[in-house]
């Protein structure tokens, strides 16, 4: 069944590219690193024609930077609604997450690129802080422009990876492989994403304590 769906699938993206790029323009917005992996796979795979790469780069930025504006939006937004003002009293020490947030925005949009589904409430509480607006941006450009090269680098060892597989025969079915494979990728994510959180977040944590510590000092 999972090769008969992967086989019409190719055969629309082959004939229907635009339609194909809107498609993953769209899921990029709610899905992201998946969606993106989907794109790269059809790219490698040669579905999308000599200059597919190009244009799935611009789709794929483009829907990367739209997500990230709607949840930073989202969030700034209901900053002054009762929902925010529930988060406001619902959040413990919300003060010193809001300077943590601000100090720190840049660090937390590039993690967020690399925890698969961290993006919407790290994003979003980027935002319900009211972190500004130039400043975020920056960083999610950047993040975005630093991602997008990892993840192809990523597609392109998992699809050799099960090039090989199959030629080998090792796996019986394409079932299997594509199980396998999705394995291995979530593995390579989450390992990328310990290793950023550990570079990222106990540098971000040692600054607010700083903070705190000077203030009190005063």
């Amino acid at each position: 069944m999972t090769s008969t769906i992967l086989k019409d699938f190719t055969i629309f993206a082959t004939h229907n590219p635009l339609l194909v790029y809107a498609i993953l323009y769209l899921a990029g917005i709610f899905l992201g690193n998946i969606s993106a992996f989907v794109g790269f796979w059809l790219v490698i795979s040669g579905y999308l024609g000599p200059w597919g790469i190009l244009f799935l780069f611009i789709t794929l930025f483009a829907s990367d930077l739209t997500g990230d504006i709607t949840w930073y939006a989202l969030g700034h937004a209901l900053r002054g609604t009762r929902f925010g003002t529930f988060i406001r009293n619902h959040l413990p020490h919300h003060e010193r997450l809001e300077r943590h947030l601000e100090k720190n925005s840049d660090r937390w949009v590039f993690l967020s690129k690399f925890i698969y589904a961290s993006a919407f409430t790290v994003l979003f509480m980027i935002g319900w802080c009211r972190v500004e607006f130039k400043k975020f941006f920056r960083a999610a450009v950047l993040a975005t422009l630093v991602w997008l090269p990892v993840l192809l680098l990523v597609a392109y060892g998992l699809i050799f990876a099960l090039s090989y597989l199959r030629v080998a025969a090792v796996f019986h079915g394409l079932e299997l492989v594509f199980l396998i494979g999705l394995v291995i990728f979530l593995a390579m994510r989450y390992g990328l994403s310990a290793i950023l959180e550990v570079v990222f977040g106990g540098n971000g944590d040692g600054n607010a304590e700083t903070f705190d510590s000077n203030k009190n000092t005063h």
